[in-house]
C-alpha cells in the first residue's frame, strides 16, 4: 500500500504541475518522473513535454524509451509508456530515426483472458512510429510501409494506410488501390486507404474513391463518403452532393452528410441548410447533427436556427437545442 501511496502522490505531482504551468521547478519534475519505474508515470511525464515542447528533455525521453522496451510485457503493460513517449519526440521533430525503426517492428504480447497465447500490445506503436518516420522522407519508405499494411493487427494497418497517405509518394498510390480493391477482414483499413489515396493523390483518386460509395458493405461506403469529406476539395463535395439522393434512406445517409459537413467549403453547408428546410424530417434531422461540428461558428449556428425556425418541426427545435448546446 506505500509504494501505491507514493506513486499516487507522484502522479498527483504531475496533475497539479500540468495545470500550473508557470511552475519553475517543471523542468527537473518531469526529469524525475522519466526515470520512475512507473509507466503511468512516465507517459504522464511524456505528454506534458510535448505539449509545452520541451526538446531540452529528449534525451532522457529516448532513454526512457530504452529502458522500457526491455521486458516490455512486464515494465511496460499496453506500451503506454512507450506510445506517449514516441509521440512526444515526433512533435518534438527528433532527429534519430533508429529509435522509430525499432518501434516499427516491436511486438509485445501480453497475456489476455479468453486469448490463447496473449494479445500483441504493440500495434499502436507501430503505428506512431510509422507516422514518425514518414516525415524522414526514407528512399525505403512505401516499403516499409507495404510491411506494416500487412500487419496482423488493424490498428497498424489502418496507420500504414494512412501514413502511405501522407508521404505523397508515386509509388503508394497503386499500393493503396490495390489493398483497397482485394479488401481487409476490417472494412476500416480499406476506409483509411481511401482515404491514403485522397492525401496523396486527391485529383487522380477521386473517381476511384467515388465508386466505393456504392459497395455493398456499409462501412467501406462510409470510408469513401468521409475520405471525401476530409479532403476538402470542392469537386469531392460534388460528388457527395450528386450521391445523396441514392443515399437517402440508406445505411450511409447520416455519414455522407457528415462527410459533406468536414469539408467546410460554403456550398456544403449552404447544402445542408437546404435540407433542413426541406420539411423532410428524416433528412433534416441528420443535416443539423451534421451541421452541428461548427456548432462553435456564431454565424452558421445562427443560419442554422432560421432554418429550424422555418422549418416549424419540434422534433427539430428538440435536436438544436441538444446539439448546439453551449456545454460542449
Amino acid at each position: 500500500m506505500a509504494k501505491a501511496r507514493g506513486l499516487e502522490a507522484k502522479l498527483e505531482q504531475l496533475r497539479a504541475l500540468r495545470r500550473d504551468t508557470h511552475q519553475p521547478e517543471h523542468v527537473p519534475t518531469l526529469r524525475d518522473a522519466l526515470r520512475d519505474r512507473s509507466n503511468f508515470l512516465v507517459a504522464d511525464a511524456a505528454e506534458i513535454i510535448g505539449e509545452r515542447m520541451l526538446s531540452e528533455l529528449m534525451p532522457e525521453l529516448t532513454a526512457a524509451f530504452d529502458r522500457f522496451m526491455e521486458a516490455g510485457e512486464e515494465t511496460d503493460k499496453g506500451c503506454r509508456a512507450k506510445i506517449a513517449i514516441v509521440e512526444t519526440l515526433n512533435k518534438l521533430d527528433h532527429p534519430d530515426e533508429a529509435l522509430l525503426l525499432r518501434g516499427l517492428t516491436y511486438v509485445q504480447i501480453e497475456g489476455r483472458w479468453g486469448q490463447p497465447g496473449g494479445e500483441d500490445t504493440a500495434a499502436t506503436l507501430r503505428g506512431v512510429c510509422a507516422f514518425g518516420l514518414v516525415r524522414f522522407d526514407r528512399p525505403d519508405m512505401v516499403l516499409l510501409l507495404a510491411e506494416l499494411l500487412a500487419d496482423k493487427e488493424k490498428i497498424a494497418r489502418c496507420a500504414a494506410a494512412q501514413a502511405l497517405g501522407e508521404t505523397r509518394a508515386p509509388a503508394a498510390i497503386p499500393l493503396l488501390r490495390y489493398k483497397a480493391r482485394v479488401g481487409d477482414r476490417d472494412p476500416e483499413v480499406v476506409g483509411d486507404c481511401l482515404g491514403g489515396l485522397m492525401t496523396a493523390a486527391p485529383k487522380e483518386s477521386l473517381s476511384f474513391v467515388a465508386e466505393f460509395l456504392r459497395s455493398p458493405e456499409d462501412e467501406i461506403a462510409q470510408g469513401a463518403a468521409l475520405a471525401l469529406g476530409e479532403s476538402r476539395r470542392p469537386e469531392a463535395f460534388e460528388v457527395l452532393r450528386n450521391h445523396w439522393p441514392r443515399a437517402r434512406r440508406t445505411a450511409l445517409a447520416e455519414v455522407l452528410l457528415l462527410a459533406i459537413s468536414m469539408s467546410r467549403l460554403p456550398a456544403a453547408m449552404d447544402f445542408l441548410l437546404e435540407v433542413i428546410a426541406s420539411k423532410q424530417r428524416a433528412d433534416a434531422l441528420s443535416a443539423l447533427s451534421a451541421l452541428a461540428i461548427h456548432r462553435h461558428n456564431e454565424s452558421l449556428k445562427e443560419r442554422a436556427a432560421k432554418a429550424v425556425e422555418g422549418a416549424g418541426d419540434a422534433k427539430l427545435v428538440e435536436r438544436y437545442r441538444k446539439k448546439f448546446s453551449e456545454r460542449d
